[in-house]
Parts: structure tokens; sequence; C-alpha cells
């Protein structure tokens, strides 16, 4: 009785196997017309950028090393942590 009472909540059952599979097709159609309008970035500007990131990312790793030598070494020579 409980498994009858979810299935007619949620739509799932056998009955709705069609409706279930037509949603799913529908849903992937219009992804893939979504995806067909979508401007893809070339290869250049895509290894480009990721470069970027890249470089960024190292950037701020340094930053954030330095940065916590800096502190670790005032907390150290103060004495601020017991």
């Amino acid at each position: 009785m409980a498994i009858e009472q979810q299935s007619k909540k949620t739509g799932a059952g056998p009955g709705n196997a069609e409706q279930n599979f037509q949603r799913t097709r529908n849903y992937l159609q219009e992804v893939w017309v979504e995806l067909k309008k979508t401007t893809w970035p070339t290869r250049e500007e895509a290894t480009r950028l990721t470069m970027v990131v890249i470089a960024v990312i190292i950037v701020l790793g340094f930053y954030m090393g330095f940065l916590d030598y800096l502190l670790s070494t005032i907390v150290t020579k103060f004495s601020l942590i017991k």
C-alpha cells in the first residue's frame, strides 16, 4: 500500500513509463538545441585562458604561502600562542 501511494505521489510506476520516456526525450532534445546555440572557444582561446588560470593559481599560492610564513613568524616571535 505504501509503495502504491509513493508511486502515485512521484508519478513513478509502470503506467507512466511512456510519459517519463517522453519527458526525458524532450529534455535531451532541448539540451541538444541549446548546445548548438553555444559559442565554443577556439582551441587557442581555451589554451590561453587555461594558462591564465594556472598562472593566477600559482601566484595566489605563493602569496598565501608568504602570508602564512609571515604570520607564523610574527606569532612565534612575539609568543602570541602559548
